[in-house]
């Protein structure tokens, strides 16, 4: 090689590093993620491990989009969360208030379409599975009672219960006396609120 192909060779190394060191920089600039200094912390607190410690780790698509975030919140509640090629949200498992929820949205991202979480009330959770349209409105819901009795609940589209299949309570109304009902009966609705026909 003499001298003029040496140097050559030189400057062309040092392009392709400098376009190298370019093209890093432009790909991991302004990302959320400090993986390394982190990183060095946890080593130090665990040794004995190996740890990376971030706020937030998100998986781009070749298009740079975020199509999955692993990430604790402003409340410091940890979540799972995907989206579609545009970016859109569209599925997430989180822990909010130290109850675990599982819900799915529909193609804009904005409306929630199914919920797979814990409901409660008085300090006592129980499982529920929640069916909603495309206006917000829970049209069927799945659950357990405090106590471990289950029922169905199917309602219209403004939110009014139409009919419980299983253990349900039922208020004083016009057609029947309110009473505990066991986990085989049926119970239906009018518009009003009103029971029209139960079993047994």
């Amino acid at each position: 090689m003499n001298r003029k192909q040496y140097s050559l060779l030189l400057v062309l190394a040092l392009v392709a590093g400098l376009a190298s060191g370019v093209a890093s920089s432009w790909f991991f600039s302004n990302q959320p993620v400090f993986a390394k200094e982190a990183t060095k912390r946890a080593e130090e607190i665990f040794p004995e491990l190996r740890v990376i410690m971030a706020k937030e780790i998100m998986l781009l698509d070749l298009h740079r989009k975020p199509r999955i975030r692993l990430m604790v919140d402003e409340n410091g509640e940890p979540g799972l969360h995907f989206y579609d090629e545009g970016g859109r949200y569209r599925a997430g498992f989180s822990v909010g208030a130290g109850t675990p929820a599982l819900t799915m949205h529909d193609k804009s991202g904005l409306r929630l379409q199914i919920g797979l979480m814990s409901l409660t009330s008085i300090g006592v959770e129980w499982p529920t599975i929640l069916l909603i349209d495309k206006k917000g409105v829970k049209r069927t819901i799945l659950t357990l009672d405090p106590i471990g009795r289950p029922h169905l609940t199917l309602k219209d589209d403004k939110d009014n219960t139409r009919a419980i299949l299983g253990s349900t309570s039922l208020k004083h109304t016009q057609t029947v006396i309110g009473g505990k009902r066991p986990p085989s009966s049926l119970v239906l609705f009018n518009e009003r609120g009103e029971v029209i026909w139960k079993a047994p």
